[in-house]
């Protein structure tokens, strides 16, 4: 009675595991559906890969641009360093070319004061020694001082060559300081302009390494679950073609197992690829999603 007992139980396990084996097999209609399954999702993960692509390509593009505004950046403030030690050149050149206009300028002064003075004395001698000679009529040889007139005379004609040299340098230091001014001008607006262009590709880095650190945030996202997506693509893909091919009842309900398992995976990954996409969408800006994200 134990034996048959016992041959009853194992029966009905048999039974009851052949059962289970049974509805683990997968019918051709099965294995067709869950290949469309299979083809759906890959058409998913390829736009997923394309996208991971498109924003590697910007990634790439902002990386390249970034990387020549920074080599520019360093060309423009070597080129600001120039500008500043011309800039300064310039104004010593200006400073040296005041400082002889001043020279000689006091000494142009200098030398009109004592001809003008000559000058002056000179008439003021001559009017008096008229007024002597009207005054004394014939004693008027008394009022005669011809040699201090000529002594002065010769003073003035000793001062007179000198002014024109004179002027002639105070010209020149007044040219120079306006040649000086014009380059200092000149300096000074090439400085102006590699300032503004060095504030500007700067803003251009900060703007592009701001892209870069949103495209590489989107990217640490995609890329991982897209290399797992195409591992489990491909199992998913290995599972139904072993289905396909495997012709006993055992290995048939091992494979159905399998791809019902892989199956579900494959159904959960839309949902976390929903969820991922939602990330994305949050790390990136409007331009980057229009570019990739469509």
């Amino acid at each position: 009675m134990t034996v048959l007992a016992a041959s009853l139980t194992l029966s009905l396990g048999i039974g009851s595991a052949a059962a289970f084996a049974r509805d683990d097999i997968l019918t051709p209609a099965a294995i067709t559906a869950f290949e469309q399954k299979l083809e759906g999702a890959r058409t998913t993960q390829a736009g997923i890969a394309e996208r991971v692509a498109c924003l590697e390509r910007q990634d790439a593009t902002l990386v390249a641009e970034r990387d020549a505004d920074q080599l520019r950046l360093g060309q423009l403030v070597a080129h600001k360093r120039e500008l500043e030690s011309t800039l300064a050149q310039r104004r010593v050149e200006y400073d040296g070319f005041l400082a002889q206009y001043n020279d000689a300028n006091k000494r142009l002064s200098a030398l009109r004061a004592d001809l003008d003075q000559l000058k002056a004395y000179k008439a003021a001698k001559e009017e008096a020694v008229r007024f002597c000679k009207d005054k004394w009529g014939i004693l008027g040889f008394l009022c005669d001082v011809s040699v201090e007139i000529a002594q002065l005379t010769g003073q003035i004609r000793n001062i007179d060559p000198l002014i024109g040299p004179a002027e002639k340098q105070v010209n020149d230091a007044v040219a120079g300081m306006e040649a000086a001014v014009k380059r200092y001008d000149e300096s000074q607006t090439q400085l102006t302009a590699a300032e503004a262009d060095a504030v500007q590709t700067t803003d251009q880095i900060n703007v592009a390494e701001a892209s870069i650190s949103r495209l590489q945030a989107a990217l640490a996202l995609l890329r991982p679950e897209v290399l797992r997506n195409t591992q489990l693509l491909n199992e998913f893909a290995s599972a139904l073609g072993d289905a396909r091919r495997v012709d006993t009842a055992d290995g048939r309900a091992r494979t159905g197992r399998l791809v019902k398992a892989l199956a579900a995976r494959v159904d959960g990954v839309r949902t976390k690829s929903d969820a991922l996409s939602d990330q994305t969408r949050a790390v990136l800006t409007p331009q980057q999603l229009t570019a990739c994200l469509k």
